[in-house]
C-alpha cells in the first residue's frame, strides 16, 4: 500500500493557504506523516517588479517578521487537526522555489499547495507558485482547490 511519511506545505498566511495547511495535516494524521510547514519570506519593489504602487498594494508580501506569525497560526491548525509530527520552518526566497528545496532538504514525499494565484496579479508578477511547484518537484504534488475560499 503506498504511504507518504513526510508531507510539506507551504503557506503566506492567507485564507487559502491555511485551507491547504489543514488538509496537509489531516493528510499527515491519516499517513502518521512528518508535517513540514513552510513559510516563505521575500520583499518587492516597484522599481523591481515595473510595478506601480497601486499594483503592488495588491499582492500579499510576506515579511521577515510576519512569517513567525502566521506559522504560529499554522500550526495551531496542524495540531486541531492532530497531525502527529510538526515542523515549521520560515525561509527567505521565492515562495515555489523555497518549497521545492525544503521539500528536497527534508525528504518530502508529497508537496501540497493551494490553487491561489494560478489567475491572480502575484501569479502574473512573481510565477504561478503552485503551477511551478507541479512542474518543478520531484515528489507528488497535491493542488488543494481553495476557490470555496472565494480567493483563489
Amino acid at each position: 500500500m503506498h504511504s507518504y511519511t513526510s508531507i510539506a506545505v507551504g503557506t503566506d498566511g492567507s485564507p487559502t493557504s491555511l485551507m491547504a495547511v489543514r488538509v496537509a495535516a489531516s493528510l499527515a494524521r491519516v499517513y502518521g506523516a512528518r508535517l513540514n510547514v513552510i513559510c516563505a519570506h521575500y520583499s518587492a519593489s516597484g522599481s523591481m517588479l515595473n510595478a506601480t504602487n497601486s499594483e503592488l498594494s495588491k499582492i500579499d508580501i510576506v515579511s521577515g517578521s510576519d512569517a513567525a506569525n502566521i506559522l504560529e497560526t499554522a500550526q495551531e491548525i496542524a495540531e486541531e487537526e492532530s497531525a502527529p509530527d510538526i515542523h515549521v520552518t520560515a525561509r527567505e526566497g521565492q515562495p515555489a522555489q523555497v518549497l521545492l528545496e525544503a521539500a528536497q532538504e527534508f525528504g518530502v514525499d508529497l508537496l501540497v499547495v493551494g490553487n491561489k494565484g494560478m489567475r491572480s496579479l502575484a501569479g502574473r508578477f512573481f510565477g504561478n507558485i503552485p503551477g511551478n511547484v507541479a512542474k518543478k518537484a520531484p515528489v507528488d504534488v497535491m493542488l488543494v482547490d481553495t476557490r470555496s475560499q472565494g480567493h483563489a
